[in-house]
């Protein structure tokens, strides 16, 4: 008798990281010749047909977020009471499953950083916000389930915050790391000279600068302002290139009083924005707060060093002085300028070859991934 598996992910999206992390779940699991059930918002379009696959819309999409997401998590509460199933994978804040996908971190911990960081106004209003308490209640009832049987951290920062925050067992909680398409990232590697050659007749960059990309939407949160300072540490020959999506505005300015008007460069969002590694000497990820950071593991997987914050769960992959830096917080000032002036260090005597960071992160080829998540985790 075929097992049946139910996956709860509310949304889709072809750029969502979560989504695809769903999406090739559930193409594995179908591979596997398993009755998969989909719970997800009505109108989402998923990319997938298969005969053992069941879409079961839930839940109100297109309204207020709180509306949105107590809607979701009450009406798969509902379902799974009338359904049975072998295991119940979640991606999503609800709280009912067996297994879950905690990609996002805890939000207790987002908040506690995201204080850290925000004006007193902000700080107030969010915790008077109905949403953000309703999300931590649907966050601790899910860590509290009593049909939990295992939760997938996606670093070992992600395992340390659930742990700190809701006591979870050691014995539930398993480190397996995100995944990035290395396998098609390969053939641009391979030819990243070339590459690397268009892009700067594209964007009208100079061969001559040292470039450093900043790849990623949600600049705040990412440390945008941390990278414009820390390049004002480096030497005129370095630039940035900010790849990715949301205001300039604010960061430009920023620019502007540092004195660095000309060597940052907003390319807005790109495909495959990975490929602007080829035309760079590092990646720099400074994040507050980043449960993996896909855009530092693709930055080893195009062969070029990293610096990632301590609050960035690919430091797992990092060891300083070799093939990246660690900012380590409070990010101040100083810590700042030491971290990019051992960057530039780094670049100007490379400890390692582009082919040795490009293999570092072999092991996290999406395959790869995929196959631990179905064996180890669901014990398929």
């Amino acid at each position: 008798m075929k097992k049946k598996i139910a996956i709860v992910r509310s949304t889709y999206s072809p750029f969502g990281g979560v989504e695809r992390v769903a999406l090739s779940l559930v193409e594995g699991l179908l591979q596997k010749g398993l009755a998969v059930t989909l719970l997800t918002f009505p109108g989402q379009s998923w990319p997938i047909d298969d005969p053992n696959l069941q879409l079961v819309p839930l839940g109100l999409f297109r309204t207020h977020r709180l509306i949105q997401a107590w809607s979701f998590e009450t009406a798969v509460r509902r379902y799974l009471r009338r359904h049975d199933f072998d295991c119940i994978f979640s991606l999503d804040k609800v709280t009912c499953f067996t297994h879950l996908h905690a990609g996002g971190g805890t939000h207790k911990t987002f908040l506690r950083i995201r204080a850290g960081y925000s004006n007193r106004l902000s700080r107030f209003f969010r915790r008077l916000s109905l949403y953000h308490r309703y999300i931590l209640h649907l966050e601790k009832k899910g860590f509290e389930n009593p049909r939990l049987q295992k939760v997938r951290c996606n670093a070992g920062m992600v395992k340390r915050d659930i742990q700190a925050d809701y006591g979870v067992p050691e014995e539930r909680l398993s480190v397996i790391h995100s995944g990035i398409r290395w396998k098609s990232m390969e053939p641009v590697f391979d030819d990243r000279v070339a590459v690397a050659e268009d892009l700067r007749r594209q964007h009208d960059l100079s061969p001559d600068w040292a470039c450093l990309l900043f790849l990623g939407s949600g600049f705040d949160r990412k440390g945008l302002d941390i990278a414009i300072q820390g390049l004002a540490a480096m030497p005129p020959v370095c630039h940035l290139l900010v790849v990715g999506k949301g205001a300039t505005g604010p960061y430009e300015r920023l620019a502007e009083t540092l004195n660095l008007t000309g060597r940052v460069h907003f390319l807005g969002s790109q495909p495959q924005g990975w490929r602007y590694a080829t035309c760079c000497r590092a990646l720099v990820l400074p994040s507050r707060y980043d449960p993996f950071g896909g855009a530092a593991a693709e930055g080893h997987a195009m062969g070029i060093p990293v610096l990632v914050s301590d609050t960035t769960g690919f430091a797992d992959y990092v060891v300083p002085g070799e093939n990246g830096i660690i900012l380590n917080n409070p990010m101040t000032a100083q810590t700042i300028q030491r971290g990019f002036v051992a960057l530039w260090e780094l670049i100007r005597h490379p400890r390692q070859t582009p082919a040795e960071l490009h293999a570092h992160v072999r092991c996290l080829d999406d395959d790869a991934i995929l196959e631990r998540l179905l064996a180890e985790f669901l014990s398929l």
